[in-house]
C-alpha cells in the first residue's frame, strides 16, 4: 500500500486522516515573531483573532524536524510514499520536500514522489479524496502520481476579497491600490492559476464580485452536477450570499469548508472562494 502524506494546508476530514493513516506535516504560522505549528499549536480561530488584533502574522514552510523524519522513516522501511504539497507558487514547502526526497533517493531505492497540488484548503482535500478513491483500484505508483498531477491541473479556484488589508501587508498589493479599492468599493476576484494568485476581474461592490465568482464557475465547470467547494474565512454573510447565488444557477452539489489558515494569513478574514474540477 502506498502511503499518502499531506501538509497542514490541506483541509482533509480528520476521519479520513485516521482511516488511511495519513501523516500531516505542519507549516509554520509566525505571530509577532513567535512560531507555531499550523493546526497543531494554533487553530484557525486563534489565527483569526490575531488578524483581527492587527498582529504581525506571517507563514513559513515546515520545520526540518516536522517533515524530514517522516520521509526518512518510510524510505528506510521501503514504504512507497507520495507527499501532496501546498501550491509550489505560494510556499517553499514543495521545493523543500523535493530536496529531501532527492537526498533520500541517493540512499534508498524506495519509491518517493512530491506532487504540487497547486492549491490548498478544501481544493486540495477534494483532490486527496479522489486520489484515495483511485488508490482503491490502482496500486501502480507512477499511475497514482500521474493521476494526482492531472487532478492538480484540472482544479479551478477563484477567490473574492471584501478586504485587502492582509494582501497589502503581505506586499501583494500597494497601499495606494488598497485605499482606492476601499473608497471605490472595488472588490477583486482572483484565481489560482497553476498555483499563482492572479487577478481575474474586479466587481464594483460585493454583490457584483460574487456574481463574477459564480459566472466563472458556470463558464468552466463540466455541468450543473459538478461538486463545488465553497470556502470561507470568518465572514458567514459572504458564505450565505454565494451559496444563494449558486443555488439560483442550479448548482446544488456543494461542499463547505474554511479557508486554510496559511491562506487566511495571506488574504484575510473577509474572503470567500469556489473550487471545482473543471473542463
Amino acid at each position: 500500500m502506498i502511503k499518502l502524506i499531506i501538509d497542514s494546508t490541506c483541509d482533509l476530514d480528520s476521519n479520513l486522516i485516521s482511516k488511511f493513516k495519513i501523516d500531516v506535516v505542519p507549516l509554520q504560522v509566525i505571530v509577532n515573531g513567535h512560531s507555531y505549528k499550523d493546526k497543531f499549536e494554533m487553530s484557525v480561530e486563534t489565527l483569526y483573532d490575531h488578524i483581527r488584533n492587527s498582529d504581525d502574522v506571517k507563514t513559513s514552510l515546515p520545520a526540518y524536524d516536522d517533515i524530514a523524519p517522516i520521509f526518512e522513516k518510510y524510505a528506510k522501511e521501503n514504504q512507497p510514499f507520495i507527499f501532496i504539497s501546498f501550491a509550489k507558487a505560494l510556499s517553499g514547502t514543495n521545493n523543500f520536500a523535493n530536496i529531501l526526497v532527492k537526498e533520500l533517493q541517493e540512499k534508498y531505492s524506495t519509491q518517493m514522489a512530491v506532487v504540487d497540488s497547486k492549491n490548498g484548503g478544501l481544493a486540495t482535500a477534494m483532490m486527496v479524496e479522489d486520489i484515495l478513491d483511485f488508490m482503491q483500484t490502482h496500486d501502480n505508483f507512477d499511475e497514482i502520481v500521474n493521476f494526482s498531477n492531472e487532478l492538480a491541473a484540472q482544479m479551478h479556484h477563484v477567490i473574492m476579497l471584501d478586504d485587502l488589508t492582509q494582501l497589502r501587508k503581505g506586499g501583494r498589493i500597494s497601499a495606494i491600490k488598497s485605499v482606492i479599492s476601499s473608497v471605490l468599493s472595488i472588490k477583486p476576484v482572483l484565481k489560482l492559476d497553476q498555483g499563482y494568485i492572479k487577478h481575474h476581474k474586479n466587481g464594483i461592490g460585493k454583490k457584483r464580485a460574487l456574481i463574477e465568482l459564480v459566472n466563472y464557475v458556470e463558464a468552466n465547470s463540466k455541468d450543473k452536477n459538478t461538486v463545488i467547494g465553497v470556502n470561507y474565512s470568518a465572514n458567514e454573510e459572504l458564505l450565505n450570499d454565494v451559496l444563494n447565488l449558486l443555488a439560483q444557477r442550479g448548482f446544488n452539489h456543494i461542499r463547505k469548508g474554511r479557508i486554510a489558515s496559511v491562506m487566511t494569513a495571506h488574504i484575510g478574514l473577509d474572503a470567500v472562494s469556489l473550487c471545482f474540477l473543471g473542463k
